[in-house]
Parts: structure tokens; C-alpha cells; sequence
């Protein structure tokens, strides 16, 4: 079920009505139900994985808690069947066409093919995260949760159930079981978020998405300037569709009580790309520096293994972002870039003269500048279909290869396929996108929720019916899913 679907639209007045009007002991297993029924909306069969898998990690929790010679074997048996079970689902092709290759080279026979379709479940990278981050909290001390009630709303609660955010069970357990009333104030907080969400993803995201997926899809007619206009319209797709979908989520977590996490703070403001990636799906980077940077050895053993650390944790990040090898290429992009700008700290810490320029607001700007076209050029590998079209894309941008039709890299090629013009409408788009994310900055009180001037009252009602009517009037014909839909 699609957040911006009209059986969404139904589904949550009726879950919100039905957990408000039920008592409170019956709460938790009302909102069990409707997380269930909100999953196999899609494919029915999924909820027997979903179950299994926490059903399954529930005893592993025990097990682990009670063990006092085998924790470390019990936590490696849970780990490795949750990436097992991930590596299937998600890994089994590509890991098939890798060996396959390989044995191609070396005059070896071809791994036989399966007679079944293996289609990846709605959410499985987020919540065997979920599950994995549950099992080595208890290793490391904390106490397993008793109820399984409790235990399977977790991992499948519907607000953050596709795409996240990636919840921490110490977190949202304890909100479970609050004495939740129904305020008005968050009522509203949470309509805001919901339909400042709707309005990214329908119409800016899906807005952009049309222009991004026609470039995307004739490398060869294109030139560089093209691809600079397509690639800077996929970062703001990128984050207003997903960001979009954060707000929804968060929005109809509220209408229950819950709070779930903040997963972007203004990223494309950030000065600096370690700053970006503080910023930037928050609750990705923060996961992979609990469970895989530090238990890797973090910073703790000197400089070099420090970058070599934190090469091998986004190469691996961008991994699970998708099961492609131009997925691993970009993760470990970011990874290089993040190794550099360390480097770079270093060589400013140990200069006074560097220091007191970066110091200064003009090289802020520079830095924030920098940091969005490093973002957006390692989103232009993450967009490609393969390394080779990465390269072709990465080599007409940088002018290495030759464009199309006789066109320098530097001219727009103002062309797609069916004949209709993509530019030179895009660039003024790309800058009404910056303005508005400048404009909807974050109040201190409550993040992601945009502060009413107090010299202007009223504005904020009269903006999101604005919000409302464009929506109404401005949704494509065809609404995509969410780019981390089916993740």
C-alpha cells in the first residue's frame, strides 16, 4: 500500500479511529493488525516472512540474554540468518550473474537456472537492520523485550515499515506503553507533516522524475549540460521523494502518540560532506556507524585503518542500497569522498591560514556548493543502469567524451524521445526547489515542521491549502511509487 494511494488515504482515518476508540490494552494489537493488513496489501504471502523472520529473532533475543558461555555464537547464528535471508532475496541475482561471469572467464559451466521468481519483500533492508540492530543491543547488555506483541509491532509498524525510519527498539517500545491521549496540537503537527510530505513526493518529486527518467534513458542522445540539468533534478528528486516519504511516516506515527526518528535536517545546506551524511538519512548513517564502523574498529586504531574503515562501511551501505555492482561503485564513491574531506580537516587543523578562510561565511557557501555537486555527481552513478552507462554519463559531464549529434558537452541538447522539450524550464525549477527547502526550514521546537512568522498570522493555514490545491491540481496522471519502495 502506497502512502500517496487512495487505499492509503482510507486506511489510515479508519486505523486512527479504530486504535482512539479501542481500549487501551487493545491498542498495541489493533495497530499489529492494521501494520499486517498495510503489508499484504501488496503480496499476502510476505506476512508469513515478516512473521517468521520475528518470531524467529524473538527467541534469538532470549537466547542471547539468558546464554552466558555462547553469546557471541547465538548473536552470530541470528546475524547470519537475517543476512542470509536478506542476501536471498535481495542478493541471489546478482550474486548468480557475478559467479557466473566469473566461471564464463575461466571456461567453467554456467550455474543452472531457477524456475522460480524471486521478488524482493516491501522493506526488508530496513527491517532486518531493525532486527540485527535488536540482537547486538541485548549482546551488549539490554534486556530483551517480554511481549510479543510488543516485539512484532516493531519491526512492522506501518508508518515506517517500507522505507523507515530505521527505529531503535529502547525507543519505540517504551512509547507502546504510555498512556497516549488524543491532542489536538499533535493532531495538527501531523496533518502538516503528512501533506508537506504528499507535496514533495507528488508534486516535486514526480514532477522531476518525468524529466530525470527521459534523460536517464537515452545516454547516447544527450550531452554533458544535459546530464549536469538531469543529474542536479535527480538530487532534488532523490530528496524530496524520500524526505517526502520521512514526513508522511513521521505524520502517521503522530496520530497514534508514537514519535519515530528524524531522517533529514536540511542536507543540501550542508557545508562539508562528513556534515552531509549527519544530515542525510540519518538514521541509515547512524546505524552504520554503530554496527558497522565501530564494532570494525571506528577511529581507534590510526589514521589509515580510520579510512579504511570508513571506505568499507559505505562501500557496504551502498550495497544494500541495491543489488548491482554500480550500487557497491557509488557507495564506495561516497566512501573516497568521505576519506578525502578527512584528509582535507587534517591539512586545515595544521594551518592557520587555511583555517581562518574556511572560517569565513564566503568559503561556507563555496563549501555547501561543493558538497551538494559531490552529492549529485555520485548520484549520477547511483541513477545509471550500469557501470559502463556511469561512466558514459560521468564522461560527457566532465567532457571526456564526445556528445551527441555534434553538440559540444557545454550545450544543452534540449531533446527526448518523443519530441517534446525537457528544458529550459528544468533550471528554474531546480532553483524554486532550493528556495522552498530554504524557506520550509526547521523550527527548533519540532524539526521538519515549518515555524509561523509571528508578524504574519494565519500564514501557515493559508500555505498548506495552497499546499492542498496544488496537489489537487498540479499530481501527475501517473504517480510512481517511492524510489525506496521496494527496497
Amino acid at each position: 500500500m502506497l502512502f500517496n494511494s487512495v487505499a492509503y488515504l482510507i486506511f489510515l482515518p479508519i486505523t486512527v479511529l479504530l486504535f482512539w476508540l479501542a481500549p487501551k490494552k487493545w491498542r498495541t494489537p489493533m495497530l499489529l493488525v492494521a501494520s499486517y493488513v498495510f503489508y499484504m496489501f501488496w503480496k499476502p504471502i510476505y506476512g508469513v516472512l515478516i512473521f517468521a523472520l520475528t518470531a524467529i529473532n524473538y527467541l534469538f533475543g532470549f537466547l542471547i540474554d539468558r546464554s552466558e558461555r555462547n553469546k557471541g555464537k547465538w548473536l552470530f547464528l541470528a546475524v547470519a540468518t537475517n543476512l542470509l535471508v536478506l542476501g536471498y532475496f535481495k542478493y541471489f541475482y546478482m550474486t548468480r550473474d557475478v559467479l557466473n561471469d566469473v566461471f564464463k572467464a575461466a571456461g567453467l559451466h554456467q550455474l543452472p537456472i531457477i524456475s522460480w521468481e524471486i521478488l524482493l519483500p516491501l522493506g526488508i533492508s530496513f527491517f532486518v537492520f531493525e532486527f540485527i540492530h535488536y540482537l547486538v543491543d541485548i549482546y551488549r547488555g539490554d534486556k530483551p523485550v517480554k511481549s510479543f506483541i510488543e516485539f512484532a509491532l516493531f519491526p512492522s509498524f506501518f508508518p515506517t515499515q517500507i522505507a523507515g525510519p530505521i527505529k531503535r527498539y529502547q525507543d519505540f517500545i517504551p512509547q507502546l506503553r504510555e498512556e497516549h491521549k488524543l491532542n489536538l496540537k499533535d493532531f495538527n503537527t501531523a496533518m502538516e507533516l503528512i501533506v508537506f510530505g504528499l507535496f514533495k513526493k507528488v508534486v516535486i518529486a514526480d514532477t522531476l522524475g518525468i524529466a530525470v527518467t527521459r534523460c536517464f534513458a537515452h545516454p547516447d542522445m544527450l550531452t554533458g549540460a544535459d546530464f549536469w540539468l538531469a543529474t542536479w533534478a535527480f538530487t532534488f528528486q532523490v530528496y524530496f521523494d524520500f524526505s517526502g516519504y520521512t514526513d508522511i511516516a513521521r505524520g502517521s506515527a503522530m496520530l497514534f502518540g508514537i514519535k519515530v526518528p528524524l531522517n533529514f535536517k536540511l542536507p543540501y545546506l550542508s557545508g562539508s560532506y562528513s556534515e552531509f551524511w549527519k544530515r542525510w538519512h540519518i538514521t541509515l548513517s547512524t546505524w552504520l556507524k554503530d554496527y558497522l564502523y565501530i564494532p570494525m574498529g571506528g577511529s581507534r586504531h590510526g589514521e589509515i585503518r580510520t579510512c579504511i574503515n570508513l571506505a568499507i562501511t559505505m562501500t557496504l551501505g551502498g550495497l544494500w542500497h541495491g543489488a548491482a555492482p554500480h550500487f557497491v561503485v557509488w557507495g564506495f564513491y561516497v566512501g573516497v569522498v568521505l576519506v578525502l574531506h578527512r584528509i582535507w580537516r587534517h591539512v586545515v587543523a595544521r594551518s592557520k591560514w587555511l583555517n581562518s578562510i574556511v572560517e569565513t561565511k564566503l568559503f561556507h557557501i563555496f563549501g555547501v556548493a561543493l558538497t551538494f555537486n559531490a552529492h549529485a555527481l555520485g548520484l549520477a552513478i547511483f541513477r545509471a543502469n550500469n557501470i559502463p552507462e556511469a561512466c558514459q554519463i560521468i564522461g560527457k559531464m566532465f567532457n571526456l567524451l564526445p556528445a551527441a549529434d555534434g553538440l559540444a558537452n557545454w550545450q544543452p541538447a534540449i531533446m527526448n524521445t518523443n519530441g517534446a522539450i525537457i528544458y529550459p524550464i528544468l533550471p528554474i525549477v531546480l532553483i524554486a526547489m532550493w528556495v522552498m527547502q530554504v524557506v520550509l526550514s526547521h523550527s527548533k521546537e519540532k524539526p521538519g515542521i515549518m515555524a509561523e512568522p509571528a508578524w504574519l498570522p494565519g500564514f501557515k493555514p493559508a500555505y498548506l491549502a495552497v499546499l492542498i490545491a496544488m496537489l489537487l491540481i498540479f499530481s501527475p496522471d501517473v504517480t510512481p511509487t517511492f524510489i525506496y519502495f521496494q527496497f
